[in-house]
């Protein structure tokens, strides 16, 4: 608590008495010095008062000067004691409600918050079901669900809740992923209650009529054909690394036959099954923790009993996809080369993090002016020596039980041969020599500062809150995540990439003409510098 006694110790000015005979006429006030002279002339004297008299009968002013001052100013003024209410609590054990996660169980239903200043709520769930565990007949649910997540319930159809939306300052945003859907609503905190209520509607009471249903068809059907050809290279590296296995499975789904398949009553059944109590967990930002605990209670009641649901292992197996567009819009062929590292469960997570953000790279035009991440590798040593080189840039794709890192370029096709064997060189680089220490302080800072820098946005923080407990079952602390990227090593990041090299590549085309692209089989051998020389 803090008690304020004076004026003048606690805001370090001097407050002035002034008596009612100072005032006797309106028409009297300060006169000050201008120009390069000060206020005060001296630290002893004070402001003198000038009188305006101004004669009635004519519009000629009067000046006289008074001799008399005002008294000095006197430090000894006393107020009452005032005491501010914290608006952050801190416990004695230093724990701070800005920084400490709160965890209850509400039901079976973990809910969890963190405060933050402002006059905003963000509250998100994080469900495991994704499009891993699609299968015949249910391939593109996830996808479905996303696209259809502000469409009509049992209170009121989808207009309405839009309307609704609006009226209350508030926004509802979903996202699905191999792993799990995720959908939070962002509000004003004076309309948590209204907002929340609507959130949980749009969650788990979603009708999905047969014309609501035909609509989402219809515009999957869009995504599918308007996707960049960037986005069809990553589905391609992951059905090229995995196979048939779950995570080897396109989220978006193109195929006529299997969206047809998608009906009202078979997403309910898959909401039915996957969204339990057990396999749901329930975040805030910028939230009070009892007030989000008493509206889970209260609206999350009727939630069925569950938990998580098995999903068989996916297992690295390297290949390749090609995919010949017939209408390119800049006419450039897209290759990415990757190699398995571990998921988000592996010791080396935050190194293989490390790794990509020094690999870096980008596009050779960089929206918005240079600047962003020239120094990075790819940057110097493809994208400013290969002058056909049109974007070289890292990736990592991680999952709860695997992962991949890897390299994404793009040229016109005459010269794909030459960015695949570019990217290929970079590995190789990797595995067999080490990276300087100016390059990894640079990651480690760079990474550091993302990390950071994400968190504090209030949505970003929530859906960071409902990933990690889904995903790990607690929160890591942002210093402890900053402690061990410090602990990050370059024989680390040479571990890393001669682990993933022991395996074959997989390999992903997407352009319109491929022929200059090479082929699996010509670079399935390729385990470091030797064979590539």
């Amino acid at each position: 608590m803090l008690s304020i006694t004076r004026l003048g110790s606690a805001l370090g000015s001097r407050v002035a008495t002034v008596t009612a005979s100072s005032f006797q006429s309106s028409r009297r006030c300060f006169s000050r010095k201008t120009g390069n002279e000060l206020i005060y002339p001296n630290r002893t004297s004070s402001p003198q008062i000038t009188e305006h008299s101004v004669n009635a009968g004519s519009t000629r002013e009067t000046h006289r000067e008074k001799g008399d001052m005002l008294p000095p100013p006197s430090t000894s003024v006393s107020l009452p004691a005032i005491t501010l209410e914290p608006l952050f609590k801190i416990d004695h054990k230093g724990n701070n409600e800005l920084t400490e996660v709160q965890i209850t169980d509400v039901d079976g239903i973990k809910v969890g918050s963190l405060e933050k200043s402002g006059g905003m709520s963000t509250i998100g769930v994080c469900v495991g079901a994704g499009s891993k565990w699609e299968g015949e007949g249910t391939r593109g649910i996830n996808q479905a669900m996303e696209l259809m997540c502000l469409k009509g319930n049992q209170e009121m159809g989808s207009t309405e809740i839009v309307e609704r939306l609006d009226s209350l300052g508030s926004q509802i945003f979903a996202l699905s992923s191999r792993d799990n859907y995720t959908m939070s609503v962002d509000c004003l905190r004076d309309n948590l209650d209204p907002a929340f209520k609507l959130w949980k509607n749009c969650l788990l009471d979603g009708v999905y009529s047969d014309e609501e249903v035909e609509e989402c068809k219809d515009i999957m059907g869009w995504i599918n054909t308007e996707m960049m050809g960037q986005d069809r290279l990553k589905e391609g590296i992951m059905g090229a690394a995995y196979g048939s296995s779950p995570l080897g499975n396109t989220h978006f789904v193109g195929d006529e036959r299997q969206v047809s398949q998608i009906t009202g009553a078979r997403i309910r059944e898959w909401r039915e099954k996957f969204f339990t109590r057990g396999n749901m967990f329930i975040g805030g930002a910028g939230i009070e923790h009892a007030k989000l605990v008493d509206l889970v209670g209260e609206h999350f009641k009727d939630v069925k009993e569950g938990g998580p649901v098995e999903c068989a292992k996916s297992e690295y197996v390297g290949g390749e996809f090609r995919l010949q567009e017939q209408n390119s819009i800049d006419g450039l062929t897209r290759v990415a080369v990757a190699f398995e590292v571990g998921g988000w469960h592996d010791d080396d997570m935050v190194a293989i993090c490390v790794l990509q953000t020094l690999l870096g790279g980008g596009d050779s035009f960089s929206a918005g002016g240079p600047g962003k991440g020239m120094y990075s590798r790819l940057y110097r040593e493809v994208l400013n020596r290969c002058y056909w080189a049109e974007a070289a840039e890292a990736f990592i794709m991680l999952h709860n039980d695997a992962g991949i890192i890897g390299i994404s370029g793009a040229s016109v096709p005459s010269m794909s041969q030459n960015l695949t064997f570019q990217i290929l060189e970079q590995f190789a680089k990797l595995s067999y020599q080490n990276v300087t220490d100016e390059e990894l302080s640079r990651a480690k800072n760079m990474l550091r500062c993302n990390v950071l820098t994400q968190l504090e946005s209030r949505q970003i923080l929530a859906e960071d809150l409902v990933r990690q407990f889904q995903t790990y079952g607690e929160r890591l602390d942002p210093a402890v995540i900053c402690e061990k990227i410090d602990a990050v090593t370059k024989d680390d990041l040479r571990r890393i990439v001669q682990k993933g090299m022991s395996k074959p590549p997989s390999i992903s085309c997407v352009g319109p003409d491929l022929d200059k692209c090479p082929l699996f089989e010509q670079i399935a051998h390729i385990r470091g510098k030797d064979d590539l020389l």
